[in-house]
């Protein structure tokens, strides 16, 4: 019987120790990992997403496990319903949160506002930073942890466009982003919001005659074919937004939560200097290859013509935030 005991004994502390080896007591559980990205893979987005999961993933090696999910699990809001339930941990987006979740800071895509992205980007720095952070974390349960430059958006058309007066009650598609319309239509064109997918051959049979939208757009989509002149509005200076599930957030330790940050400042750096560069080199191919011509526009024309609705719309936002908006408006 003893011997039998002692052969029972060795068997169960060989066992144990296996285990013990294989899942040692007090091991980190590997941490899941899903960044969900709505743009196709040859975006620059994705690109630079690809560049945040290889960060986080150099930073924090095999206590995570990091995935990149794209148009195959949905679109924008998809994805951000998808962080808000905590499904995915990170969302890319783009105007959508903004007007989702923090409505009355959803104002760094107002059109002909702001002079440049520097300052468009203020509005998510200093106290109207934390209040639209705010704002995210208790309407979507998520926060805000980077921002992605998105080259700004000009205007196209089939003939040389100065100011307002040339493009009143012309036809022009617009997104179906209402602040948007509302302010084009102070301008004078007729806001047509047809479908993205149908602008193309719109412009082709003269069911709009105009179009607006960033330069790389403009080149991917081959509007130059049916577009001759891009005018240099540069109307709206906006962003693409990295977001976190704030659950998740606040289950990191700070080292982890360090890790991360560093990640996506070092990735939406390298992401802002791309798109940059590649501004400069699609004008260029727009005015060579494309054979379009450029035109510089009166701006200060264009602003005051938008100022009124600009007005009207700032009374929906914060007031640190109609402030703001408004020490950019002249009449």
């Amino acid at each position: 019987m003893k011997k039998f005991t002692s052969v029972f004994s060795t068997i169960f502390l060989t066992i144990t120790a296996i285990a013990l080896l294989s899942n040692p007591v007090g091991a980190a559980k590997q941490m899941e990992f899903t960044i969900a990205i709505h743009v196709d893979p040859k975006h620059p987005m994705f690109l630079v997403g690809q560049r945040f999961q290889k960060n986080i993933q150099d930073a924090m090696g095999d206590r995570i496990k990091v995935r990149l999910l794209g148009i195959e699990v949905g679109g924008e809001r998809d994805h951000l319903e998808g962080v808000s339930s905590g499904e995915y941990q990170i969302a890319l987006g783009g105007s959508v949160p903004l007007t989702l979740y923090a409505p009355k800071f959803a104002a760094p895509d107002l059109p002909f506002v702001y002079p440049d992205t520097a300052a468009a980007k203020k509005l998510y720095q200093g106290d109207i930073g934390k209040l639209m952070n705010q704002s995210l974390i208790e309407k979507g349960n998520m926060r805000l942890i980077g921002l992605s430059m998105r080259n700004p958006r000009n205007l196209t058309a089939k003939k040389a466009v100065k100011s307002p007066s040339d493009i009143k009650g012309v036809k022009m598609r617009v997104p179906q982003i209402e602040p948007w319309v509302k302010i084009w239509s102070s301008i004078g064109p007729m806001p047509s919001p047809i479908a993205w997918p149908e602008v193309y051959t719109a412009l082709q049979t003269g069911v709009i005659e105009m179009q607006e939208n960033p330069v790389d757009v403009i080149w991917s989509s081959r509007i130059y074919e049916v577009q001759d002149h891009i005018i240099l509005t540069k109307h709206v200076y906006s962003f693409f937004h990295w977001l976190i599930n704030e659950e998740f957030y606040q289950e990191l330790s700070e080292d982890d939560r360090n890790a991360i940050q560093s990640a996506i400042d070092e990735a939406t750096a390298w992401g802002d200097k791309f798109v940059a560069d590649g501004a400069d080199s699609t004008l260029e191919k727009l005015k060579t290859t494309g054979k379009m011509v450029v035109i510089e526009p009166d701006l200060a024309a264009f602003r005051k013509a938008a100022a009124p609705a600009i007005k009207e719309l700032a009374k929906n936002y914060s007031p640190e935030v109609e402030k703001y908006v408004l020490s950019f408006v002249k009449e």
